[in-house]
C-alpha cells in the first residue's frame, strides 16, 4: 500500500484531511514498511510522537494526527462521540490510501484506535494503547474532570494552568529533558481556539464511554502501555484491565501520563519488539 499525497498542505509538511470532525492535520514521519496510525491524547498534539517515530523511523512509516481543536487541527466548536472520532481515523486512513494500520495513542487517542479496532477489526492490524482511560464515564464525570473542561474553555491562556497540566502530563525532568516539546506544548496550548479546543475536551471527558467492559470484545493484538507513576490512571488498574484483552500484553514504563514524551526509548523497544512478533505470527 501507498501512501497518497494529499491536495491541501499546511505548513511544516502536514496535510489538511477531510473527516467528519472537520479537517484534521496529518503528518508523515519514518519511511518504513509497517504503517502506524496514531492519535495524541487532549491538551497535546501529534509531536508528543516525534521521538518515538524517529527511533522506529526504519522500520516504519507514523500517520500522526492532531485531534480537533489540538494543534493545526482546527476542530468545528461541535461536541462529538467517541465513535465519531473513530470514524475519523478511518477516514485520515482512507485518504490516505491505507486499508490496514496498526492503530493507537496516549489516552484520547488510544480510545479513539479502540473504537475502530472494535468497529472494523479488519482495518487494525493492531491496536496500541498507551496511558489510555478504562472507566471515563461520561454521564458522572468527577470534579477533577469537569475542572479540566473548564480549565481548556477559560484558563488555558494561563500559564499556571499548563503548568498544572504538565505536571499531571508528564515527569519532572521533562522540561529540561525535552525543551523544544516542553515549548511547543505551552505554545500550542496558548495559541488554541479556546471554544474548540474547550468542545473536543468536554467530548472525550463529559461524553466518554468506558472501554473497560468491551477490552473481551477486541479481536486484534493488542499491546498497553502505561506509566508506571501515571497518577491519573495508576498501574496497579491498568494491569488489571489487560487482563481482559484476549490477545492482550500489558507494559509498564518509567514516567507519567504521556509515555512517548516521558520513556521513548522504552516505549519504541516495546512497540519494535511486539510488531517483530506479529510479523513472525
Amino acid at each position: 500500500m501507498t501512501i497518497q499525497t494529499l491536495p491541501r498542505t499546511t505548513p511544516k509538511g502536514a496535510r489538511m484531511v477531510p473527516t467528519p470532525l472537520g479537517d484534521l492535520s496529518v503528518r508523515i514521519a519514518g519511511h518504513g514498511p509497517r504503517r502506524i496510525v496514531l492519535w495524541p491524547s487532549i491538551l497535546t498534539d501529534s509531536h508528543i510522537f516525534d521521538v518515538l517515530a524517529e527511533k522506529l523511523a526504519d522500520s516504519a512509516t507514523f500517520v500522526l494526527i492532531d485531534g480537533p481543536g489540538h494543534g493545526r487541527s482546527p476542530g468545528t466548536g461541535q461536541e462529538f462521540t467517541a465513535a465519531d472520532a473513530g470514524r475519523a481515523m478511518l477516514a485520515v486512513m482512507d485518504a490516505m490510501g491505507i486499508r490496514r494500520a496498526v492503530v493507537g495513542g496516549v489516552s484520547w487517542g488510544g480510545l479513539t484506535a479502540a473504537e475502530v479496532a472494535l468497529a472494523a477489526p479488519d482495518r487494525a492490524e493492531a491496536l496500541i494503547l498507551m496511558n489510555t482511560p478504562m472507566d471515563i464515564e461520561g454521564t458522572r464525570p468527577g470534579f477533577g474532570d469537569r475542572m479540566i473542561a473548564f480549565g481548556a474553555r477559560w484558563m488555558v491562556g494561563w500559564k499556571f494552568f499548563r503548568d498544572g497540566v504538565a505536571r499531571s502530563f508528564f515527569d519532572a525532568d521533562m522540561p529540561r529533558r525535552n525543551q523544544a516539546y516542553h515549548a511547543r506544548f505551552h505554545a500550542m496550548l496558548a495559541g488554541a481556539d479556546r471554544r474548540k479546543l474547550a468542545a473536543a475536551v468536554r467530548s472525550v471527558i463529559l461524553r466518554g464511554v468506558p472501554l473497560r467492559g468491551r477490552l473481551k470484545d477486541l479481536t486484534v493484538p493488542t499491546l498497553m502501555i502505561t506509566g508506571i507513576s501515571d497518577s491519573l490512571y495508576p498501574v496497579e488498574s491498568q494491569a488489571e484491565a489487560a487482563l481482559r484483552i484476549p490477545n492482550g500484553q500489558f507494559a509498564p514504563v518509567p514516567g507519567h501520563h504521556i509515555s512517548p514524551v516521558d520513556a521513548p526509548g522504552d516505549v519504541a523497544m516495546l512497540l519494535h519488539g511486539f510488531l517483530a512478533e506479529r510479523a513472525a505470527a
